[in-house]
């Protein structure tokens, strides 16, 4: 399995994707091909994303079951822990973190995580 996700891509790029990949949302694109296919397709978005970014996110026999990589403008980048993959979220310029109290509980639920 094949996830690709683009970010501020050209529409060319996007166009391109489709004749490999489904395309279920605009800039996420997700299929089954081959490990060359894959590198390709990587290569040629990386070369075509103009200012925009790339991830890609596909299946292995890792201890994750899948690998990712990014390349470009993201909000968010990947950092390895441990063999083990996890995505940074920088914090807002002002260097605090976004105010978030509680989420309300849903109808019928004891506690705001269970209605997730």
């Amino acid at each position: 399995m094949l996830v690709m996700i683009l970010e501020n891509v050209p529409v060319g790029l996007r166009g391109e994707l489709t004749r490999w990949l489904l395309e279920p949302h605009p800039g996420v694109f997700v299929g089954h091909v081959s490990a060359r296919v894959r590198d390709r397709l990587w290569e040629k978005a990386v070369d075509a994303r103009g200012t925009g970014g790339v991830i890609q996110i596909w299946s292995t026999n890792a201890e994750q079951r899948f690998r990712l990589r990014m390349h470009g403008v993201t909000r968010r980048r990947v950092v390895e822990w441990e063999g083990v993959q996890l995505i940074a979220v920088p914090l807002p310029a002002d260097g605090q973190p976004p105010p978030e109290g509680p989420r309300p509980a849903k109808a019928g639920c004891e506690s705001p995580d269970m209605g997730v």
